[in-house]
């Protein structure tokens, strides 16, 4: 008979220990993972709940900011062609044609000098679509910060030697060959008028000026040979000029009508006589040849040409008080 083995009570008591404390330690690493699995499940319930609650919240917009935005677009807009070979970016204000600004014929070399940060090159100043950008940037600005249109003024720069429209004591533009008028009179000083008139009326319905502050007077134009002739008797009363519509079209004499001669009409003085106008408002005098008939409007005793109406500071006013010397 073989003899089996016999624990003794001390070895029994050790036995049941150790099996006791390898049970209770599964146990705990169990509990804890249960534990940080459902620590994870709960963070992850808790930021979808926020990542919905800022999905629903409705974005903030401030009212009148998309009215804003929109009346600053619809203020100005620019429109890019061509005038006779040249680029040319027009500057609409309120869907009116304000100011076109034309490109060079030739590009200009590039500058060779360093330019400071912010400082406009050669090549943008004489880029249609820049100056056109910011005259429009600067129209914008006068608009928003509701200063009155009165402001908006022409006057002749001697230093610049050009004419100069301003917006309180600001330059918006220099007018010039490459700064016109979109229907130009080419008259830079009839087209600075009339760009400052439609700026005026365009932001705030302002008073149309009549003249210019400075402006040179031009010399006097002279028909040939007679212009020192004697007075033969003298006429007064206004005068008013016709222009781009009739030009080409023929005249009571026959002649074709060319709104750059120094030509007028009167109704009953033969025709190709030579008659002195003087605008009794500037004291500025032309001569012109009579080769049409009219004006048949009461009160006015002469229709200039364009040219002429220009040399005597006419083409603004349209209408003005003269003296009209008939010469032999």
């Amino acid at each position: 008979m073989k003899n089996k083995p016999v624990l003794t009570g001390l070895a029994s008591a050790l036995v049941v220990s150790v099996v006791c404390a390898l049970s209770v330690s599964q146990a705990s690493e169990q509990t804890g993972e249960a534990s940080k699995i459902e620590q994870d499940k709960s963070a992850v319930t808790q930021s979808e709940t926020e990542s919905e609650t800022k999905s629903s919240e409705p974005s903030v917009q401030k009212v009148g900011e998309s009215e804003a935005a929109e009346e600053q677009t619809s203020l100005t807009q620019l429109y890019s062609h061509e005038v006779s070979g040249k680029s040319a970016v027009t500057l609409y204000v309120k869907d009116i044609p304000v100011v076109t600004f034309l490109g060079k014929a030739e590009k200009a070399e590039a500058a060779t000098e360093t330019k400071a940060a912010g400082e406009a090159s050669i090549e943008q100043t004489q880029d249609p679509m820049w100056r056109a950008t910011t005259v429009a940037a600067k129209i914008n600005q006068f608009q928003q910060s509701g200063a009155d249109a009165d402001l908006v003024r022409v006057i002749w720069d001697k230093e610049q030697k050009t004419y100069v429209i301003r917006a309180q004591d600001e330059q918006l533009l220099a007018v010039n060959k490459e700064t016109i008028l979109p229907n130009t009179t080419k008259d830079s000083a009839e087209d600075a008028l009339k760009i400052t008139n439609l700026i005026r009326r365009q932001l705030g319905n302002a008073t149309a000026l009549t003249d210019i502050p400075g402006r040179p007077k031009p010399p006097v134009a002279k028909a040939p040979a007679s212009s020192g002739a004697a007075v033969r008797y003298q006429l007064r009363g206004e005068a008013s000029w016709y222009g781009g519509y009739f030009h080409g079209r023929k005249t009571a004499s026959g002649e074709r009508y060319n709104q750059d001669a120094l030509t007028a009409a009167h109704k009953t003085l033969k025709f190709g006589t030579r008659v002195r106008v003087t605008n009794l408002n500037n004291g500025r005098s032309v001569v012109v040849r009579i080769n049409d008939r009219g004006p048949f409007i009461r009160g006015r005793i002469i229709d200039m040409s364009r040219k002429g109406a220009q040399a005597i500071g006419l083409t603004s006013s349209g209408v003005a008080p003269v003296k009209v010397d008939v010469l032999q």
